[in-house]
C-alpha cells in the first residue's frame, strides 16, 4: 500500500463522486484523476482503500467537491492528533513548523501523546490554531491516545503499591527520592524525582485526610442519636469508600492531567501576584518583577490574565478563569514550585463578583453626575 494518510474513507470519496456535482456534472474517475492531477487507477485505489491519499490530496479533494476533510475520514482517525493534523491537509513538518517545535518534538505528540519538556504553555494552544479546533479538542486527542492511556495506567498501578502505606495504622504514609517505586513513578510524570517525591507525597496526605474522615464517619454513624443522622454519616461513608477505592487512578489521572498544562515557575509566580491583586491588577511595568512579557503573553492566550488600559496607565489583572485556576491547583502549585508564596485566594470571591461590583459603581456614578 503506498504511504498516505491512515483511516482516509475511501467509500466517502466514492459517494461524492456519484452524488455531488461539479460545475454541474458529476465526475467520473477519470474527470476526478484529471482534476487533482493523477491518474484514474489511483482514484480508484482511494476508493476501494488500497492506497492512501496524503493530506495535501485529502485538501485537494475537499476543494473539489466542497465537503469538509473530516467527512472523508472514519470518525477514529478524527479522535486522535494525527487525525486533526491530515484534516487540516498538514504535513508534519507544516504542523511542527507552525506550532513553533522541532519535528522530532512534533512526532513525539503523535506518537506517544508526549509534549515538549520545555512547553511554556502555548503548544496546545498552537496546535488547535493549527488544525482549526478547539483546545478541547487537542485535550482530549492527547488524554485518550494509546500510549497516554497506558502511561496512566502503569502510574496508577504504581501508585496503588504507594497508597497502601495510608492504610497502615500508626506509621507514616510518605516516600522517599530514593525509593525505587519513586524512580518508576517519576519518569512517568516527566518530573526529577525530588518534584515527583513531593507530589506523590501529597497526594498520600490527601489519600489519609480521607481515611481519618472514613473513620470519623463510621464512629458517628455508630453513635449517632437519631436514624436520620446515623443514614447521613452512613451514606458520607459510603461515598468515602468509593472515593478511597479510586484514589490511586484518579490521582495518575488528576497528576497526568495537572503536569501537561501546568504553568512554568515564571508563570505561577505571576499568576499568584495577580491573584493577590485582585480586580487592582499590577501596573504592566512591574510584571516585569515575577516573570518576561513573553510569559505574560502566554497567560493572556492561555485566558488566565488580561491587561487593561485606565486613564494613561496599562494594568495586567487576573480573569475569572486564571483566578479559578490558581484556587483550584495552588496545593499541587506548591508542591511543583516550593519556593513560590502560597496566592491569597481572599480575591476569587471579589472576582467572582465583578459584574455585581461593575454595576454598583456603574449606578454610584450615575447617581453622582445627576
Amino acid at each position: 500500500m503506498a504511504r498516505g494518510t491512515a483511516n482516509f474513507d475511501g467509500e466517502a470519496l466514492r459517494t461524492a463522486r456519484l452524488t455531488r456535482p461539479v460545475d454541474g456534472r458529476l465526475l467520473s474517475a477519470e474527470a476526478v484523476a484529471q482534476r487533482l492531477g493523477t491518474s484514474k487507477s489511483r482514484v480508484l485505489a482511494y476508493e476501494n482503500n488500497t492506497s492512501k491519499p496524503d493530506p495535501k490530496r485529502i485538501a485537494q479533494i475537499s476543494a473539489l467537491f466542497d465537503i469538509p476533510a473530516r467527512e472523508l475520514r472514519t470518525k477514529r482517525a478524527l479522535a486522535d492528533i494525527h487525525g486533526l493534523r491530515c484534516q487540516s491537509g498538514l504535513t508534519a513538518a507544516e504542523a511542527a513548523a507552525l506550532v513553533g517545535i522541532s519535528r522530532s518534538g512534533y512526532a513525539n505528540i503523535e506518537r506517544h501523546a508526549l509534549l515538549p519538556v520545555r512547553d511554556d504553555g502555548t503548544v496546545r494552544m498552537n496546535l488547535a490554531r493549527a488544525f482549526g479546533v478547539s483546545p478541547a479538542v487537542i485535550d482530549r486527542a492527547l488524554w485518550r491516545h494509546p500510549a497516554a492511556v497506558a502511561r496512566q495506567d502503569e502510574l496508577a498501578e504504581r501508585l496503588r503499591v504507594v497508597f497502601e502505606r495510608a492504610h497502615h495504622k500508626h506509621s507514616p504514609a510518605v516516600i522517599d527520592v530514593a525509593d525505587p517505586l519513586l524512580q518508576q513513578i517519576a519518569p512517568l510524570l516527566q518530573r526529577p524525582a525530588r518534584v515527583a517525591c513531593r507530589l506523590v507525597n501529597a497526594e498520600l496526605d490527601a489519600l489519609r485526610e480521607l481515611l481519618r474522615e472514613h473513620a470519623r464517619m463510621k464512629v458517628d454513624e455508630d453513635f449517632a442519636q437519631t436514624t436520620s443522622a446515623a443514614t447521613r454519616a452512613r451514606n458520607r461513608r459510603t461515598h468515602l469508600e468509593t472515593l478511597i477505592d479510586g484514589a490511586a487512578p484518579a490521582a495518575a489521572k488528576n497528576l497526568s492531567r495537572f503536569l501537561s498544562e501546568a504553568m512554568n515557575v515564571r508563570q505561577w509566580r505571576l499568576m499568584v501576584a495577580l491573584a493577590n491583586a485582585g480586580l487592582s491588577g499590577i501596573a504592566y511595568a512591574s510584571t516585569s518583577r515575577y516573570a518576561s512579557p513573553e510569559d505574560l503573553t502566554v497567560l493572556q492566550i492561555r485566558q488566565y490574565a488580561t491587561v487593561l488600559l485606565r486613564g494613561d496607565q496599562t494594568y495586567a489583572t487576573p480573569t475569572e478563569n486564571g483566578l479559578i485556576t490558581v484556587r483550584n491547583n495552588y496545593a499541587r502549585y506548591g508542591r511543583l514550585y516550593p519556593r513560590v508564596p502560597a496566592p491569597n485566594l481572599s480575591h476569587y470571591w471579589e472576582q467572582r463578583q465583578r459584574p455585581t461590583i461593575l454595576m454598583q459603581r456603574a449606578g454610584r456614578s450615575a447617581r453622582e453626575s445627576g
